[in-house]
């Protein structure tokens, strides 16, 4: 547990600004194209990121250094976004860079420092301490609106990195034959994976437009998040006793679940129906099918995997915001026609559900799995 003190600061750091900055953004330049430009660099970095670093932590026993380096690097980019709007953009896509360590990192921090029958237990803590982060990131953006706040923290959580991570070693993970294999056995997955990120970039993309539309103010967006992490907060603790054996009902109820609501959204606005205290509630609703999801999918992914677990975390998140990339992409291409957007993240998660269905009945009748 001591591992992972500094989680709770850094992520209240890296969600502040990753809800902050778009936020702000939209309501200096009411500017659609610009807000999908933002997200769009944001997840390229990301993307980017998550792979580069999966596979050097891999190369690597290396743990203390990068714990130094991930709060440093945040630091800097929250100074950039108080610059003009290239200044901002640069560092919001640094963050995006700099914040993919930290998945990759801590994962196998908790993969290195526990065993297996630990490990779950272990994991929903470690959930537990980034939604704590991320909802007094969320909330502090009501409160705060300044660049200075995720420096200041960054800024803290240095000096609780170095207690925490001091004498962290790893093992060096990487074997490229293996991760080739076992990369292709997993394009079913990362298919699915793709899908499913695809739909739900879309969403949260849209729902700031959305909740303007709906005729509420930017502080009902801070809230939404800070609703839906309490939340969550206890459905991790339920998914980790739920899913063992559930997984994929678990999934497919998740993918479901978010593909109806959106389908919902989008008759609402057909409809041409305004009502403002529908906005929080649906995407409280839409977000708490996460923990669920993301639960039982990387247990049921990762349970017999013993090597490249960095590189292959490194390529699940860089899917993810690949995923994001073409669904941030999408919102801005389509610019104000947010119907057309909830639709075509509707037939997004129709087909995620489509080839995790496939992907999961293949594995399941393959030798190797009996």
């Amino acid at each position: 547990m001591r591992r992972f003190l500094s989680q709770p600061l850094l992520i209240t750091a890296t969600t502040y600004m990753g809800i902050w900055y778009p936020v702000t953004l939209y309501s200096q330049t009411k500017s659609i194209f610009l807000l999908g430009l933002a997200t769009t660099l944001y997840n390229l970095s990301n993307a980017i990121g998550s792979y580069f670093w999966g596979d050097l932590l891999d190369k690597t026993e290396r743990r203390f250094e990068y714990g130094i380096l991930l709060p440093v690097s945040l630091a800097i980019s929250a100074l950039l976004l108080g610059g003009k709007l290239e200044e901002s953009l640069l560092g919001y896509t640094i963050t995006g860079f700099a914040s993919a360590l930290n998945s990759p990192l801590y994962s196998l921090l908790l993969l290195e420092n526990y065993s297996f029958e630990e490990i779950p237990k272990m994991n929903s803590r470690l959930s537990q301490l980034t939604l704590l982060g991320n909802a007094v990131g969320s909330i502090s953006a009501i409160a705060v609106s300044s660049f200075l706040f995720p420096l200041l923290v960054c800024v803290a959580s240095i000096p609780l990195t170095v207690m925490s991570l001091r004498g962290a070693h790893g093992k060096i993970n990487i074997d490229k034959p293996s991760r080739l294999r076992s990369i292709r056995e997993l394009t079913g997955a990362l298919t699915s994976f793709t899908a499913f990120n695809f739909g739900a970039e879309i969403f949260f993309t849209t729902f700031v437009p959305f909740n303007y539309l709906m005729g509420n103010p930017g502080s009902y967006i801070y809230v939404s998040y800070f609703v839906l992490y309490l939340l969550d907060e206890g459905i991790y603790y339920v998914a980790g006793k739920w899913s063992p054996g559930r997984e994929a009902f678990l999934m497919h109820l998740s993918i479901m679940g978010r593909a109806m609501l959106v389908l919902g959204i989008s008759l609402i606005l057909k409809l041409g129906i305004r009502s403002s205290e529908a906005t929080i509630p649906l995407f409280v609703t839409f977000g708490s099918f996460y923990p669920l999801f993301g639960t039982s999918f990387f247990s049921f992914m990762f349970r017999n995997l013993k090597r490249n677990r960095g590189s292959i975390i490194g390529v699940f998140n860089a899917v993810e915001d690949v995923a994001n990339i073409g669904g941030s992409a999408t919102v801005s291409f389509l610019g104000s026609d947010l119907n057309l957007d909830y639709l075509v993240a509707f037939y997004s998660f129709a087909l995620s559900a489509v080839t995790l269905y496939s992907f999961i009945t293949r594995r399941l009748s393959s030798p190797s799995s009996n």
